[in-house]
């Protein structure tokens, strides 16, 4: 290293490590809330995981690339402060196009894997290669010798580790319950911003000018920053939003529902509408579907013991309360979901129904050995957004454990395009209940490759009444004209199965 550069760097082996914490945790914060903050536009899925962690990555492997360039060249503090305050600003940028990325999409025949990737790249590659930067750079800097590199090199290698660890739990479970995702940016510029003085950059009045006005910036983001959502969540974005809809019931008949109705969107899936002056009305179609199994089986007013996998608006559990008599266990997983729906859409603490906040996995496992259910409802499955482990034959086992010799297993499924995601999920039920049956609303059978809802009914033995099911013949000529896979823990290639009908929803935006 030359004189001055001695002398730019004296001391400084001691407070970078501490810059490599920092730094390295700002862009571990960034890729945690990526996912979160294309979620209302492109959902969460592995597609968009994947997008989000191989944009950072390539941005990671490109900054250090050009910082070890720049490091050979500018070795100073003033460049590491100028780094530093173009991350700040880049990352401050993500909220800016935050606002019109829908419409930098690519056209629309492009393939939805491609546009994931795209948006991703849009938001977060720049500031990925950016904060990829002052890591060779603070290493130039702490060197005194050729002889302390390996130990310098693996000091701020661990520090930048250590806060990459350190603030992947800090965001993960606490940051963004906390402050929303829009927040947390503006406060990683911030933090950004604050390791460019720290730096030490040339305090000229250009610098302190720049510094300044983008801290202005920074607090202004940060003020008037808004999601859209009604609360964020370490699972959802999840929004309650008025208005009314045009329903198709079961029986076919399209009916204009005029009162005001609250919808419930987690992420940017509508998940449940609810007439808050009758909470109990069924008005989507696999609600009313789940009504036409249970009535037959089990007239209103009788005990009925219920287990439901996912609670979303309460909906269903509300009408269950409302016509039977029998204890109500809802496993939703997100308790935010659970307040929101108590706070704004009528949703009332009751002594019959037990709400449990977490997985419905796990909650079932839980339950004694000698706990059985007379029906057990599926409501956790959103589109393309599929939690896999409910989907796999070691759950039905689980859930056949607790069903009783006469209950009902029923879950809705979204499928589309070939439907080869419902083959799979009736093909895996088959290897472990006896009875399997598929029921559709008027006009949806047989499915023509539009996105539709069906529920699959699940029993140990076939259910002591008729139901409108689909014809066994059907089903079968159905089962044999597409592709399906037998789901298990160790091989649930759910997105996948449902890339077409991901690909269908971008497409239709």
């Amino acid at each position: 290293m030359r004189a001055s550069d001695q002398e730019t760097a004296a001391g400084f082996e001691f407070a970078a490590p501490g810059f490599a914490f920092a730094g390295s945790g700002c862009l571990l914060v960034l890729e945690l809330v990526a996912a979160r903050l294309i979620a209302p536009t492109l959902g969460v899925s592995l597609y968009t995981w994947t997008s989000v962690i191989g944009v950072v990555l390539g941005g990671i492997s490109l900054g250090n690339y050009f910082g070890g360039r720049v490091a050979d060249r500018w070795p100073s503090r003033s460049t590491l402060a100028l780094i530093y305050l173009a991350a700040s600003a880049s990352s401050l940028l993500v909220l800016g196009v935050l606002r019109f990325v829908d419409s930098l999409e690519l056209p629309r025949s492009t393939p939805a894997l491609l546009q994931v990737l795209w948006i991703t790249a849009i938001l977060f590659l720049l500031p990925a290669t950016i904060l990829g930067m002052p890591t060779p750079l603070l290493t130039r800097l702490s060197l005194h010798s050729v002889e302390e590199g390996g130990r310098v090199v693996g000091r701020i290698q661990a520090a930048a580790a250590l806060g990459s660890i350190v603030c992947t739990f800090l965001t993960g479970f606490f940051l963004i319950s906390w402050f929303g995702t829009r927040h947390i940016v503006a406060g990683v510029a911030a933090v950004l911003l604050l390791l460019a003085v720290l730096a030490g950059p040339p305090w000229s009045r250009r610098w302190l000018v720049g510094l300044g006005l983008l801290a202005v910036v920074i607090v202004a983001a940060g003020w008037t920053s808004d999601s859209g959502c009604t609360r964020e969540s370490n699972y959802y974005c999840i929004r309650v939003t008025p208005g009314t809809q045009t329903f198709t019931t079961v029986q076919g008949r399209r009916i204009e529902y005029t009162q005001p109705l609250q919808s419930l969107y987690l992420d940017h899936l509508l998940h449940s509408q609810i007439d808050l002056t009758k909470p109990t009305k069924l008005l989507y179609d696999y609600e009313q579907l789940y009504a036409e199994v249970i009535q037959p089986l089990h007239p209103p007013g009788s005990r009925l013991s219920t287990f439901f996998v996912g609670g979303g608006g309460f909906v269903f559990p509300r009408w269950v309360e409302a016509n039977y008599r029998g204890p109500i266990t809802v496993a939703e997983i997100d308790p935010a979901v659970t307040r929101v729906v108590r706070e704004q859409l009528g949703l009332r603490p009751s002594a019959r129904m037990k709400i449990v906040s977490d997985d419905a996995r796990k909650v079932l496992r839980a339950q004694p050995d000698s706990a059985r259910f007379d029906a057990i409802f599926g409501d956790a499955f959103n589109d393309y957004e599929v939690p896999y482990h409910l989907a796999t034959r070691e759950f039905n086992e689980l859930v056949a454990r607790h069903l009783d010799q006469n209950g009902v297993y029923l879950l809705n499924v979204v499928d589309g395009v070939h439907y080869d995601f419902l083959r799979s999920e009736l093909r895996t039920l088959r290897r472990t209940f006896p009875y399997v049956g598929l029921m559709a609303t008027k006009g949806d059978w047989p499915p023509s490759g539009r996105r539709l809802t069906f529920v699959i009914v699940a029993a140990k033995t076939p259910p002591g009444a008729v139901l409108p099911v689909v014809p066994a013949a059907s089903l079968e000529r159905f089962l044999a004209d597409g592709q399906s896979v037998v789901l298990t823990d160790d091989h649930a290639p759910v997105e996948q199965l449902l890339a077409p009908v991901f690909n269908q929803a971008l497409h239709n935006r």
